[in-house]
C-alpha cells in the first residue's frame, strides 16, 4: 500500500505540472527565442549526465530490442551518438557510478565492496566542474549512492533517495534546473526504477506480458515483500520455464519504458527550458542485468556481458553529429575526460580513461594519455561482490575472466560467441596469452602488493622462501602470486594450505638466479599481517634480507610483516639495491589507497539487504 501510495503521489503531481506546462508553452517559445537571440551560445555548455541503472543495452530499441520499451531514448540516440560497445568497470552501482565520476578503477578509488566508500585522494568530476564555476546538483535513488559512500563529492545540492520513482526524479531535477539556470549547471540524474524488485505501475505492469498466469506474479517483486520472496521463491528458479522467464523480463522492460517516459520528459523539459542547444546531454548506465543466461540472477556476481554491456549516448544538438553509431568498443572510465574534453575543460591528470571527442566528431582515432594503467583499446573490469572474485580483460573480440582465488580462467571469442558460452581457454591464442599478461600487470600496479626480489650477482645462488598469511586467523588469502622475470615475464607459483595451522603458504623452492627476479604477492586484506621465510643457497639468509627503502636488515628468520602499521620501513619503495646475492622485501602501495572501509547504519544495511547487495 505504502508503495501504491508512493506511485500516486508522483504520477499525480507529474500530470499536474504537465497540465501547467501546456498552459505555459506558448510563452516558453517566446522565452526561448529571446534567449537564443541573446547569444546563449557564448555560454559555457551545461552538462546533464542521465545514469539509469541496470539498464541492458540490448533491452532498448536503439540497440536492437523488438519490443517498445525505449522511444524516448531511440529519439535520443537519433540526434545523437550511440556507441554499440561499450564495457563498464564493475558489475555493480557504487563502484560503477565512482568510476564515472572519477574515471579510476575500483581498486583504485576504493567503492568496491559492500562496506567501502569512495576515496578521498582524487578529484571527482563534480569538484572539477565546481572549480570551474559550475553549479553542481544530483538526484539519486540508490542506497548505494547516499552520501555515506562518499560519491557526493562535489555536489552543491544532491537530493538522496526519498522513495521517488522515474516520474519524481525528473520533477526534481528540472526544478533543480530552473532555480540554478543562470549560471552553466551540472545535473547527475539517477533513475533506479529499472533495477531489481521489478513492480512498474500499471499500465507498465502489464504492457508487455498481459496474459501471464504463472507462480511470479507481480507481487512477487514488490519492495515490502522481496526480502522474503528472494530468499525463498528465488532458490528455485531452476525450475522455471520459458513463459516465467519471459514474464520476469516482460516486467523489467516495463520498468525500462516507465523510466524511458520519465526521461522523455526531462528532455522536453530542457527544450521548453530553451536549454537543448546548449546542453551536453550524456545518457548512461552503470551495469546489466543476468535473466539465467550463466545460471544467475540480477547483478553483482559475474563479469560476463550482461552484467557489463552498458548504453552510451552523447548528444549535442547542432555541435555533434545526429545518428552516429561508432562501433569501437570504449568504456566507462573514458567517460568523465570525455565530457572535460567536451566543456573545453582540461582533464584531471589521475584520470585512467581517455576521451572519446574524436570519436565523437569523427575527427580521428583515440589516442592514450601518458601515465594510464591501460590503453584505450582495452577494458578491464573488476569488483564483484558476492559469488567468485573475478576480474576480466577485453580487448574485443578477445575476452578473459580470471578467477583470483581458484585461478581458472574462461576466455571467448565474443565477435563469434556474444553470449560467452564457448570457453577457449585451452585453446592456444597468443593474443589470450598477453591479456592475462597485461591483466596480472594491471592488478600488481593499481593494488597494494609484497614484492620479495632476489638477486645472486656475478655468481649464481640458490633461493628459497615461503610467504605465509593466516587464512582463517586474519581473514585474508593470497589472491596474487606470481614470479616476475628479470624480463618482465609472469608465471604463478605454488600456494600450499595448512588446515590445521589455518594458514596459505606461497612456495619458491630451489630457484637459481644472477639477474633480479621477483615474487609479487597480494592479500585479500591489506592490512593482513604476512611472515617471511627466506633461504639462500639452503641457509636463513638474515644477513642477506633487506626492508624496504631504508634496506633495514631483517631481525630474525622467519620474521613477520604488516601492511596497516604507519611508518613500517617496509612500506617505503626502495631507490638502491644492496650488493648481491640478496633477498629485498616490500611493500608497494599504490597512488590511490588505503583503507576505505565505513560502517553502516542500521537503515542503509536493511536497505541494502532487502535488495540483495548484502547476502
Amino acid at each position: 500500500m505504502a508503495t501504491n501510495r508512493m506511485w500516486a503521489a508522483d504520477l499525480g503531481r507529474w500530470r499536474f505540472e504537465e497540465t501547467m506546462r501546456r498552459l505555459v508553452r506558448s510563452l516558453l517559445v517566446v522565452c526561448v527565442g529571446i534567449a537564443v537571440s541573446c547569444g546563449t551560445d557564448d555560454r559555457p555548455l551545461n552538462l546533464v549526465l542521465i545514469g539509469v541503472d541496470t539498464l541492458r543495452p540490448d533491452h532498448l530499441g536503439c540497440y536492437g530490442y523488438d519490443r517498445a520499451t525505449s522511444p524516448n531514448t531511440d529519439r535520443l540516440a537519433g540526434e545523437g551518438v550511440l556507441f554499440e560497445n561499450v564495457v563498464s568497470q564493475a558489475p555493480w552501482t557504487l563502484p560503477s557510478f565512482a568510476t564515472v565520476f572519477t574515471s579510476l578503477y575500483p581498486d583504485q578509488h576504493g567503492a568496491f565492496e559492500v562496506r567501502k566508500s569512495l576515496g578521498t585522494t582524487f578529484p571527482t568530476l563534480g569538484e572539477l566542474l565546481r572549480e570551474e564555476g559550475y553549479v553542481t546538483g544530483a538526484v539519486i535513488n540508490a542506497p548505494y549512492l547516499k552520501p555515506k559512500f562518499k560519491v557526493d563529492r562535489g555536489f552543491d545540492t544532491y537530493m538522496p533517495p526519498t522513495g521517488r520513482i522515474a516520474p519524481g526524479t525528473t520533477i526534481e531535477a528540472l526544478r533543480w534546473i530552473d532555480k540554478n539556470r543562470d549560471r552553466p549547471f551540472f545535473m547527475f540524474v539517477h533513475y533506479f526504477d529499472p533495477h531489481l524488485p521489478y513492480s512498474p505501475p500499471a499500465p507498465y505492469d502489464t504492457l508487455f506480458d498481459p496474459d501471464y498466469t504463472g507462480p511470479l506474479d507481480r507481487w512477487s517483486f514488490d519492495l515490502s515483500q522481496f526480502p522474503d520472496v528472494k530468499t525463498t521463491d528465488f532458490e528455485a528458479m531452476r525450475t522455471l520455464g520459458p513463459a516465467d522467464w519471459d514474464h520476469i523480463r516482460a516486467l523489467y522492460d516495463g520498468e525500462i519504458a516507465f523510466t524511458d517516459e520519465a526521461v522523455g520528459r526531462l528532455l522536453e523539459g530542457l527544450k521548453e527550458r530553451g536549454l537543448a542547444k546548449n546542453t551536453l546531454i550524456v545518457f548512461l548506465s552503470d551495469h546489466g542485468e543476468e535473466f539465467f543466461e550463466h545460471e544467475g540472477f540480477e547483478h553483482g556476481h559475474t563479469l560476463y556481458d550482461e552484467l557489463l554491456r552498458v548504453p552510451l549516448i552523447f548528444s549535442l544538438p547542432g555541435r555533434l553529429p545526429e545518428g552516429v553509431r561508432v562501433s569501437r568498443q570504449v568504456r566507462l572510465v573514458d567517460i568523465a575526460p570525455t565530457i572535460m574534453d567536451l566543456l573545453g575543460l582540461r582533464p584531471d591528470p589521475d584520470f585512467e580513461g581517455v576521451s572519446l571527442k574524436s570519436l565523437l566528431t569523427g575527427e580521428g582515432s583515440v589516442t592514450a594519455n601518458s601515465g594510464t594503467l591501460l590503453p584505450p583499446e582495452i577494458a578491464y573490469a573488476e569488483a564483484t561482490i558476492y559469488g567468485r572474485y573475478q576480474k576480466s580483460i577485453t580487448a574485443y573480440p578477445w575476452k578473459l575472466i580470471y578467477d583470483m582465488v581458484s585461478g581458472e580462467r574462461r576466455c571467448f571469442n565474443l565477435a563469434e560467441d556474444p553470449g560467452e558460452y564457448n570457453d577457449i581457454s585451452d585453446v592456444p591464442n597468443e593474443s589470450l596469452g598477453l591479456l592475462e599478461t597485461t591483466l596480472f600487470k594491471t592488478l600488481i600496479n593499481i593494488s597494494e602488493i609484497w614484492f620479495v626480489e632476489m638477486a645472486g650477482g656475478d655468481t649464481e645462488h640458490t633461493f628459497d622462501l615461503d610467504v605465509t598469511c593466516g587464512v582463517t586467523r586474519s581473514g585474508a588469502y593470497f589472491s596474487l602470486h606470481k614470479m616476475i622475470g628479470a624480463d618482465g615475464s609472469l608465471r604463478n607459483t605454488e600456494v600450499s594450505e595448512d588446515p590445521q595451522a589455518e594458514e596459505a603458504t606461497v612456495k619458491v623452492e630451489n630457484l637459481k638466479a644472477r639477474e633480479p627476479v621477483t615474487l609479487a604477492v597480494r592479500l585479500s586484506r591489506w592490512d593482513a599481517p604476512v611472515r617471511f621465510d627466506l633461504r639462500l643457497d639452503g641457509q636463513p639468509a638474515v644477513e642477506h634480507t633487506f626492508i624496504g627503502g631504508s634496506l633495514t636488515g631483517a631481525p630474525a628468520m622467519p620474521f613477520s610483516l604488516e601492511g596497516s602499521l604507519e611508518g613500517d620501513p617496509s612500506h617505503v619503495r626502495p631507490g638502491r639495491r644492496p650488493d648481491p646475492p640478496y633477498f629485498l622485501v616490500w611493500l608497494a602501495k599504490p597512488e590511490h589507497g588505503g583503507d576505505t572501509s565505513i560502517e553502516l547504519d542500521e537503515v542503509t544495511e536493511r536497505e541494502l539487504r532487502s535488495l540483495g547487495y548484502i547476502q
